[in-house]
Parts: C-alpha cells; sequence; structure tokens
C-alpha cells in the first residue's frame, strides 16, 4: 500500500477537461492531495477520447479511455455533477467550504457566469485559492478569445520557429504546450499552497498557455532585440555539425547524433573507422562542418543507415560520443532504463476489466519520502455518495433527489451517443 503523500490534506475542487488542467491536477493528486473532477454529464469528450481496448469502445465506455489513467482521473475523486442546475450549484458551493483549492480551464466570464469568481468563493472560504488556466489570460485585448493548443503554439512563436530548413512554420508537437502548462499549474499551486501556509490569506492565479510558450522562446526574443532572426533549421543546430536525426537500418528506425567539438569529432572518426571523405579539409573545423553540413549528413546518413540504431546508440555513448535511438512509444513501453528506475507504472484498472492491466507514465522525479503511484481511476461518478454525504452533508434522502432531478449522475445521460 503507497503511503500518504505530502500533499495529503489538502483538497482541489477542479472543473476541468481535455488535457492541460488534468495534467497539472494530476500532479498534485499524485502527491496525495484530495482531488475531486467535477465532471459535466454534457461534457463528457474526455471520456470518449480513448484509447480502447482493440481500438473499439466497450458497453461501459466511459470507464474505459486510457487517457483517463493517463492524465485525467488518476488518483482523483470522480463528481459528476451539473453545476449550472441550481441544485448543483448549491452542493459545490458547500463543498467549497471545505476546499483548499478551486480550479478551472473554462473561457474567461465562465465562472462568473456560475457564481464562482474567486471573490465569490473567497467570501464562503477566506483561505481559498483559485486558479484559472486558459489561452491568453483574464486581462488583455486577447483575454476572450477561443483557442485550441495549435492555435496558441502559434502565437506564442513557437510554431514560428519550428520547421525544416527553407521551408514553413510547423507544430511542434501536439502535446507540447498541454504538458508545459500542467506542470506550471502544479507549480503554481504548490507556491500558492506555502504562501498561504505563510499568511493565513488565499489567492488567485491567473495562468496562461500563451505564456508558457512565450517563457519556451526566450532566447529568440533576446536575439530578435539585437537584430538577429533564428532561421528554421529543422533537426540542425546553430553552429554544431553534425547534429541530426540519421537512418538507421530496419524500417523508420533512425538514431540522433550531436558532435560539439573537434575532439567529438576526432572521435566519430574512429567510430566510423576513419572513412576517407571524413579527413576532408571541408569538415576540418567546427565552421566547416557547419557550413557543409548538408553534404556532411548526407555521409554521415549513409554509415548509420547500416546499423542498428539501439546498438549503435550504445556504442556512441562508450566512446564519449552523444547519440540517443529515437525511440517509439512501444520501445518506451519495454524500455529496460525506464523500468529500472520504477520510472512506467502498471495498472490493472478496476472500474474497466476488459482493459486489464497497462503500463503508463509516472513522474519525473524520485523522491523516497515522497512515493507515488496509481492506486485509483475514478469511474465516472464513482465517489458522488461519498463526497456529497461525507463533504457537504447531505443525506441519502438528498442524494437520492439529486439523482432524481438529473443534478447527478453515475452513467452518462441514456441519449448520449458513444465514440
Amino acid at each position: 500500500m503507497v503511503e500518504k503523500g505530502v500533499l495529503n490534506g489538502v483538497r482541489v475542487l477542479t472543473l476541468e477537461q481535455v488535457h492541460a488542467l488534468p495534467w497539472g491536477t494530476g500532479f498534485l493528486a499524485d502527491l496525495g492531495a484530495d482531488v475531486i473532477r467535477v465532471e459535466s454529464p454534457d461534457h463528457l469528450q474526455d471520456r470518449k477520447a480513448g484509447p480502447f481496448p482493440g481500438g473499439k469502445a466497450g458497453e461501459e465506455w466511459w470507464n474505459e479511455a486510457g487517457n483517463l489513467v493517463y492524465y485525467g482521473t488518476r488518483n482523483k475523486r470522480s463528481l459528476c455533477m451539473d453545476v449550472t442546475h441550481p441544485g448543483g450549484k448549491e452542493v459545490f458551493l458547500k463543498l467549497v467550504e471545505k476546499t483548499d483549492i478551486v480550479t478551472d480551464n473554462f473561457r474567461p466570464g465562465t465562472m462568473q457566469r456560475f457564481g464562482f469568481d474567486h471573490e465569490s468563493l473567497s467570501a464562503i472560504n477566506p483561505r481559498i485559492i483559485t486558479l484559472s488556466s486558459t489561452a491568453y489570460g483574464y486581462t488583455g485585448p486577447w483575454r476572450r478569445a477561443g483557442s485550441r493548443a495549435r492555435t496558441v503554439d502559434a502565437a506564442c512563436g513557437l510554431s514560428y520557429l519550428t520547421g525544416y530548413e527553407g521551408g514553413p512554420s510547423m507544430r511542434a508537437s501536439n502535446n507540447y504546450m498541454d504538458h508545459s502548462v500542467g506542470n506550471n499549474v502544479a507549480y503554481a499551486l504548490l507556491l500558492a499552497l506555502y504562501q498561504r501556509n505563510r499568511t493565513g490569506q488565499g489567492m488567485r492565479i491567473d495562468l496562461t498557455m500563451l505564456e508558457t510558450g512565450v517563457s519556451a522562446v526566450g532566447p529568440a526574443i533576446l536575439e530578435a532585440q539585437n537584430g538577429i532572426t533564428r532561421e528554421r533549421l529543422g533537426c540542425a543546430h546553430w553552429w554544431k555539425a553534425p547534429h541530426n536525426v540519421y537512418p538507421a537500418l530496419g524500417d523508420d528506425r533512425w538514431i540522433v547524433i550531436v558532435v560539439s567539438s573537434d575532439e567529438e569529432w576526432e572521435r566519430l572518426k574512429i567510430a566510423m573507422g576513419s572513412p576517407d571523405w571524413a579527413d576532408e579539409d571541408r569538415f576540418a573545423t567546427v565552421l566547416l562542418r557547419w557550413q557543409n553540413r548538408h553534404a556532411l549528413d548526407e555521409l554521415l546518413g549513409e554509415w548509420t543507415s547500416r546499423h542498428d540504431d539501439v546498438e549503435l546508440a550504445q556504442r556512441l555513448q562508450r566512446q564519449s560520443i552523444t547519440a540517443g535511438s529515437c525511440l517509439t512509444a512501444q520501445d518506451l513501453v519495454n524500455d529496460p532504463h525506464l523500468d529500472a528506475r520504477g520510472y512506467l507504472w502498471e495498472f490493472p484498472n478496476p472500474q474497466a476489466p476488459r482493459v486489464g492491466p497497462r503500463v503508463f507514465a509516472g513522474r519525473p522525479f524520485r523522491d523516497p519520502g515522497n512515493p507515488m503511484a496509481i492506486t485509483k481511476v475514478a469511474g465516472l461518478g464513482q465517489d458522488n455518495a461519498e463526497i456529497l454525504s461525507g463533504l457537504a452533508g447531505l443525506s441519502s434522502a438528498d442524494i437520492e433527489g439529486l439523482e432524481a432531478d438529473g443534478v447527478i449522475f453515475g452513467a452518462p445521460r441514456p441519449d448520449e451517443s458513444p465514440p
């Protein structure tokens, strides 16, 4: 049994969906916080997102989606409740009385319409910490703009910097911004808890995806002020060469090799068996190798294509040459290094026996004083009765009445279409 985490005793009430905010509150749940995910019966897209066993949703699809374990409901409790209903709003405000943190990722203005803005909640609980995770924030001319992660990737400057040499801008990753924002959510809330413990006062946090992205391109902002424009180079580097992704033996297998000095280049030449082309004058210095990087990449790729990527990366590392295999997701599931470090967590979700045990990503640090593991994945509305009776003080009759009135749910509405 996993010991209680460092955040044991901290309660989070979160109105969340999609990826970024659930990833951040999931961090707190892994650390022992009581995170109550308030799920809307009208917005079940996270539970429809999959992946499902065999690529097909089952009869109880709402509890089978793999992403729920990855970031959505792991180590959390689920309260499926319509907070737009007067009865749901009343219950939510009762829960706020016994909560430390309230989070949301709605568009600015939504929480105010619900009556859940910071001022309203702090009148009930002066120690409350509220956090809104939005695209552009609650202030500024873009505050009401709609968005998806892809559009914010562009707005923060990340997409402009990303792309192949001579080509158009491209997206760096389909969830880079989501994970970065989620990490910032966790950091901000931990700092807020620390500050509240010092002052006794709650606070408001306005966290944006845009500013998270801009912080990731800080060097380019400094360079722009000195008249320097960063050109797109794909996987290449501004001055290092070779520095790229090279083909390896097999179908769609690749290896990354980075050389940062003449000394490293000499070691790589030896590792390649000292081919004649490597001693040509055009590759003699750091600057010349960069200027002739296209020819260098082609020649180096011819050599790497004859070798297994994993074996070659290990051999180059033994010779103090920075290299790494381009591992696939399937490779990572079976990676001996990650397994040895205890990073991979296997969990057989009892809410979805058809799914069976699966391996999930853990957390990227080891702290013996704060052991972490997946101990639960909340089914839809699984914790309704426990939360409503234990925290909101409702009787069994009250809870039954909320269910009869269509305020709380333990399954999707009858007319909800499956994924």
